[in-house]
């Protein structure tokens, strides 16, 4: 796994629903989240599935098809070469007062990529936590890049106001750093680089878990009897999604390609799928526009 494998990205560019079956609250019909953290994530079946699908339309043959992703049969079936790990939240999406937005994330999300990258065998620096932690007993401090734009103030009387979240924001050279870093993997235009880069805030785990439980979108829908345009009684219900914005990690490597574990055959293989940036539909609803989705591929071995 180590020597052939790759980060994956993927940032949302409408809201998404990938759901759990019916809910048993208000939500009717809630998204998939961790059982541990509550958090949003995207199962890597969803991912494979989506990208078998985005292949074949896009005219490459079977038998590439089938070594990467697999062919299904009794007799002459066999696993794809390809293993796509869960996507993990990285950064959540959050009204702010200033900058419109902001790009949220927290300690732990960061420990556990710095953790999944190590366990991969890729380099992952993050921002020095140990500093942050100390400095949030309170859970009211926010770090903030050196080119933010989403707190007010000036010097050491900063502020920031993210939905009802109102903390101190501090200027962060590490986080400033790693800032640039990531916009570097996620995106390949300037523009967007520097809309993350001045729109990325570290808030602490607490924050983090009201933000990604709390603020989700819920839509409403209802039914309309097609004889009389009418709503039909008892036929509304509500769907809960991930935000426009927001940002996922996983993992991608080859296990082998054709039954051989040739590093060079598995390396050329992830190589031809790092060309390019997909745009691909998840989850539900695809039809009235939800679920697009910016998909790369970066890394590599270290």
């Amino acid at each position: 796994m180590e020597l052939t494998s790759r980060f994956f990205w993927l940032h949302c560019l409408s809201p998404l629903h990938i759901g759990s079956g019916e809910g048993i609250g208000v939500i009717d019909m809630p998204i998939q989240r961790e059982k541990v953290t509550e958090w949003p994530m995207i199962p890597g079946s969803s991912l494979k599935g989506v990208h078998r699908d985005y292949y074949r339309l896009n005219g490459k043959n079977e038998a590439w098809i089938n070594k990467a992703f697999g062919q299904a049969g009794d007799q002459d079936g066999a696993a794809g070469a390809l293993v796509m790990t869960d996507g993990r939240i990285l950064a959540f999406p959050v009204a702010s007062r200033y900058g419109t937005f902001a790009y949220v994330t927290c300690p732990l999300v960061l420990k556990r990529l710095r953790r999944d990258a190590q366990a991969a065998g890729l380099a992952m620096d993050i921002p020095d936590l140990e500093v942050f932690e100390s400095e949030t007993a309170g859970a009211d401090e926010v770090w903030v890049s050196e080119s933010s734009v989403i707190r007010s103030g000036e010097k050491e009387k900063l502020n920031i106001f993210l939905d009802e979240f109102e903390g101190k924001a501090s200027v962060s050279t590490s986080f400033t750093k790693w800032a640039i870093t990531i916009s570097n993997y996620l995106f390949e235009d300037a523009p967007s680089r520097e809309l993350w880069t001045e729109r990325l805030a570290l808030v602490s785990d607490e924050v983090f878990q009201y933000f990604t439980t709390m603020c989700c979108e819920v839509t409403p829908r209802i039914r309309i009897n097609e004889d009389t345009k009418t709503t039909v009684k008892g036929a509304l219900w509500y769907e809960e999604y991930v935000p426009t914005e927001a940002v996922f990690y996983g993992l991608i490597w080859c296990d082998r390609v054709g039954g051989s574990f040739e590093l060079q055959a598995r390396n050329q293989l992830l190589e031809e799928l790092e060309d390019s940036t997909l745009i691909l539909q998840l989850g539900g609803n695809t039809t009235i526009g939800k679920g697009r989705t910016r998909f790369l591929i970066s890394g590599g071995c270290v």
